[in-house]
């Protein structure tokens, strides 16, 4: 079975269920949360080829698109790739084991770290970012330029309304 015959089986038999029910946004979410899970398991087989996860690519890429000479702070870390501090700290771990980040004191706070990317997470970080991109472009190759834009467009308004009264992080 297909994933949108099984989202299709889940919709009708809810509506059969409970016809009282408006299951229109649960339709519209299984749809987004399916293609969040096919991509996000297409692009963890590849990573894995690296010995890392998905989540300590974006560990890397956060540090790789900082440049070159950045030294981030944990908890800037965390903001930015939407994790909360103490989900992080695991991460970190593996990634400085591997080589892939190193830190240090903050000369300007001892009570914290500076993390910043090795040449060899650097590597993994780019050549991470090159399988991803194709990934994600594969994964919408089957729409057109037009209809690209106006899913974005609609996606980053959804993005806006869910999350405007909420924490941002997982």
């Amino acid at each position: 079975m297909s994933a949108n015959e099984i989202i299709d089986d889940t919709i009708a038999t809810w509506r059969d269920t409970r016809p009282d029910l408006d299951v229109t946004g649960m339709d519209l979410v299984l749809r987004m949360t399916s293609v969040v899970r096919i991509s996000a398991a297409r692009i963890h087989e590849q990573l894995s080829e690296f010995g890392i996860t998905l989540a300590e690519f974006d560990v890397l890429a956060t540090l790789r698109r900082s440049g070159a000479k950045a030294e981030l702070t944990p908890s800037h870390i965390a903001e930015v790739g939407m994790v909360k501090p103490s989900g992080l700290s695991h991460r970190l771990g593996r990634l400085e084991r591997a080589g892939l980040i190193s830190r240090s004191v903050d000369p300007d706070d001892r009570r914290s770290a500076l993390i910043r990317i090795t040449p060899a997470g650097r590597r993994i970080a780019d050549r991470g970012i090159e399988i991803i991109a194709d990934a994600h472009n594969q994964m919408i190759s089957g729409l057109s330029a037009t209809e690209q834009r106006t899913l974005s467009r609609l996606v980053t308004t959804l993005v806006d309304d869910v999350s405007a009264d909420i924490e941002v992080g997982t």
